[in-house]
């Protein structure tokens, strides 16, 4: 048995040899002196990025696909290009505005009037909003807008809608507006209720020229000194009643002055006619509507205290009337007025008018009972001390006395009149 045994164990040490000498023959090893051929990357195998190299000190940086100098300077004269655009339009933008022009005030009130008599017939205290205007103006070297509305509590109204041409090559020397505007007469009618030192016009003027404004056509012409206003209206005025006059009645009214700084003033002439029927007509009848007037102002500054100024008008006219032009068909009528203004340094005026008005010239002064004829004159003296709380805001306090002229037993009426007024305007 033992021998067996020995024999199975050398045979299998000698196949055990054997096969580990087959292994070792089926790789073989390279020999250690021979050198390595070096390997080229192959064109499908990913590359590896390269590590960032830190940059060196003080080595300018230039960035990635940085573009060139034209490149640049195009993209320069495009922003400039794109800047000078901007800055057109807005100088458009802004010369647009600067021919816009919105302005206004409001004339806040009260007031207190005398008891016409005794009796306690009359008379009142209340306050109220007299004016409260807004105006736009556009203004271009050929033409201009105008628009002013008039908002009150009684409602909104329109008082001026102006549309002016001025005549090329007379440097706005010459325009023709068509519109509804203030008629070209005298001084007070077509001057702003804003710089007025009183807070109503005078007696003459707000019956002759009752709302100062109407529909119509107007030429203004100017040369050195000299001033020239002529129009064709429909001559009733803005508070006769009617929106649209359709009679073939025109009025022509016009104003010629002169303008030299320290002296002003002019005539006017009006003249027109009025339909209307009176209770001696069986049918309506054209009845004369004229008017004269003359108007000088005057400016001083002789007192120390500030300047002075006097302002005077006469008017006389027939057929007039506060709301309606026709109320007082084919009547005579006159008045004046006389104004003396102070300034008291920069920020205080004190002044005084007094003012006259016949409504019916050569009539003599009649009474019914205790009280004055309807068309008997009116005197009034009146005095105003006015302070400005700077440019925009102006507060006055003014004290009539009208006089009616009475004759036998009638008694003038105890109308005086206060108003204080507070005027803010922008």
């Amino acid at each position: 048995m033992r021998p067996l045994l020995v024999a199975f164990s050398l045979l299998t040490s000698s196949a055990a040899m054997a096969q580990a000498a087959t292994s070792q023959e089926a790789l073989p090893t390279p020999p250690a002196s021979e050198p390595r051929e070096a390997v080229e990357p192959s064109a499908t195998a990913p590359q590896q990025p390269a590590a960032p190299q830190p940059p060196r000190a003080n080595a300018p940086t230039v960035p990635e696909a940085s573009p060139s100098i034209d490149e640049r300077l195009t993209a320069d004269e495009h922003r400039v290009e794109a800047l000078e655009e901007q800055n057109t339009e807005t100088k458009n933008d802004l010369s647009a505005l600067k021919k816009l022009r919105f302005s206004g005030y409001v004339q806040g009130r009260y007031q207190y009037q005398q008891d016409l008599d005794d009796s306690g017939a009359g008379g009142y205290s209340r306050f109220g909003i007299r004016r409260g205007r807004l105006k736009a103006t556009y203004t271009t070297d050929l033409t201009q807008f105008m628009l002013q509305i008039d908002a009150v509590p009684t409602g909104v109204a329109l008082r001026d809608a102006e549309a002016t041409l001025f005549v090329p090559g007379t440097k706005q020397q010459l325009s023709v507006t068509l519109g509804q505007m203030k008629w070209p007469f005298g001084y007070e009618g077509p001057q702003s209720s804003s710089d007025r030192e009183f807070p109503e016009r005078s007696r003459v003027v707000r019956n002759m020229l009752p709302s100062e404004r109407d529909r119509g056509a107007k030429v203004n012409a100017r040369y050195k000194f000299l001033r020239l206003a002529v129009g064709v209206f429909d001559g009733a005025g803005i508070d006769s009643g009617t929106t649209q006059d359709n009679d073939k009645e025109k009025d022509v009214i016009a104003h010629l002055g002169f303008d030299l700084k320290w002296l002003a003033g002019g005539v006017s002439g009006w003249y027109g006619h009025a339909l209307g029927r009176l209770p001696s007509d069986t049918f309506r009848h054209a009845y004369d509507r004229s008017r004269i007037g003359a108007d000088l102002q005057a400016y001083f500054d002789v007192v120390p205290l500030g300047g002075t100024s006097l302002k005077g008008e006469f008017i006389a006219g027939r057929t007039y009337g506060a709301a309606n032009n026709a109320a007082h068909l084919d009547v005579p009528a006159h008045g004046w007025y006389l104004l003396l203004v102070q300034n008291i340094g920069l920020n205080d005026a004190v002044a005084v008018r007094y003012d006259t008005f016949d409504p019916h010239n050569g009539q003599a002064d009649l009474a019914a009972g205790e009280l004055p004829g309807a068309d008997n004159a009116v005197d009034t003296v009146g005095f105003v001390v006015q302070h400005h709380f700077g440019e925009n805001l102006k507060m006055s306090a003014t004290y009539e006395i009208p006089t009616t002229h009475a004759v036998a037993q009638a008694l003038d009426p105890h109308d005086n009149l206060f108003t204080l007024q507070m005027q803010a305007r922008f």
